[in-house]
């Protein structure tokens, strides 16, 4: 398992199971520029692509703007791992 480079930093597949959205349409906000891509970790077995929790959360924020506000912005931040 790959160690986490900060305790603030959320893999996609972290993001997408939060949000409750597919992992592509996570890759896809970060490729459209909706929030940076903090650590690509390349080495080793797999990819694995960081961001940030707060990044994500702003986003949600932007995105309910006019609009009912969704749970998942307020949700605690991520737990460090044990």
């Amino acid at each position: 398992m790959t160690e986490r480079p900060e305790p603030d930093l959320v893999t996609v597949a972290e993001v997408a199971a939060r949000v409750g959205a597919a992992v592509q349409t996570v890759r896809l906000w970060i490729r459209r520029g909706f929030f940076p891509v903090v650590v690509r970790d390349t080495h080793g077995p797999g990819r694995r692509i960081w961001v940030r929790w707060a990044d994500v959360r702003a986003l949600g924020e932007r995105q309910a703007i006019g609009k009912e506000r969704p749970a998942w912005p307020d949700e605690p931040d991520p737990p460090l791992p044990a």
